[in-house]
C-alpha cells in the first residue's frame, strides 16, 4: 500500500500553489504512449508561485494549441482556471514526491506587478 498512498491525498491546491502566478515560458504538451511521442495536445505553462515560496511550476493545459494573449517572453501575472493537482513519486528521481498541476485554461492577471513578503491574493 505504501507505493499507492499518494492517491488518497487530498492537496489543496488554491492554498498551496494559488490560482495567481508569474508566467516565465510556455510550450507545447506532447502525450507519450508506450515511450513514443504523440502529437500535441495543449501547452504546459513554467510560472513562479507566490505561495510556494517563488518555486517553478509547470501547469499542463489541455486542448489548447497556443495561448489565448500574446507573450513576448517577459514574465506576466496569469491566472489560471480551475487549476487542479495531484502528488506522484518520481521513482527514476530516488522516490522524490512531487505535484503535478493541470488547468482547464489561463488569462491575464490585472496586476502586472509582484508583490514580494506579502499577501497577494
Amino acid at each position: 500500500m505504501s507505493n499507492s498512498i499518494l492517491k488518497y491525498v487530498v492537496v489543496d491546491v488554491i492554498k498551496t500553489v494559488g490560482i495567481k502566478m508569474m508566467m516565465l515560458e510556455c510550450r507545447p504538451h506532447y502525450p507519450f504512449v508506450e515511450g513514443i511521442r504523440g502529437e500535441q495536445d495543449g501547452i504546459v505553462v513554467t510560472g513562479l508561485s507566490e505561495k510556494m515560496g517563488y518555486e517553478k511550476a509547470d501547469i499542463k493545459i489541455l486542448g489548447l494549441s497556443k495561448l489565448p494573449f500574446d507573450f513576448d517572453g517577459t514574465p506576466t501575472p496569469v491566472e489560471f482556471e480551475d487549476l487542479e493537482g495531484k502528488l506522484w513519486q518520481d521513482w527514476n528521481n530516488k522516490g522524490a514526491v512531487k505535484l503535478s498541476l493541470s488547468a482547464k485554461g489561463v488569462k491575464l492577471a490585472g496586476n502586472k506587478r509582484i508583490k514580494l513578503g506579502g499577501d497577494n491574493e
